[in-house]
């Protein structure tokens, strides 16, 4: 198997090599330089045996996947909460309800609850035991 122009074929060492080091972390331009190569065989040969290593979108810590399970994204429930407090625009929210509350008449829109009927946990006790 020719690897580009004038290249020899990868060994099955180098190839190894490649594995382990994927495995630890490294970046495909730093086995590429331990290893004498192109970065582009790197590359190539780590998407074909799919070593390709994501990583935490928050903190970029190198994430482990589970076979016949959906691909992370975060490495814990902390980095997911956190990224997703700094990205609120990026949120997808489809099932969006405008309502205005019955008691204070004020407009307010509720998530993923059509049957909203007050704002506020507070609008509701008052309107419930009649608090002016």
């Amino acid at each position: 198997m020719p690897c580009g122009k004038g290249m020899p074929p990868m060994t099955n060492e180098q190839k190894k090599i490649i594995q382990r080091l994927r495995s630890q972390g490294k970046t495909y331009n730093s086995i590429a330089t331990d290893l004498s190569m192109s970065i582009n065989t790197v590359k190539a040969f780590c998407r074909r045996s799919n070593l390709a290593v994501s990583r935490c979108k928050l903190c970029g810590k190198p994430l482990i996947h589970i076979e016949k399970h959906k691909a992370k994204t975060f490495c814990n429930d902390y980095c997911r909460q956190a990224w997703w407090r700094v990205n609120r625009d990026q949120m997808n929210k489809k099932a969006i309800y405008f309502f205005t509350c019955k008691r204070c008449k004020q407009p307010f829109e509720s998530y993923g609850n059509r049957s909203r009927k007050y704002c506020s946990h507070v609008c509701y006790i008052a309107e419930r035991f009649g608090v002016p």
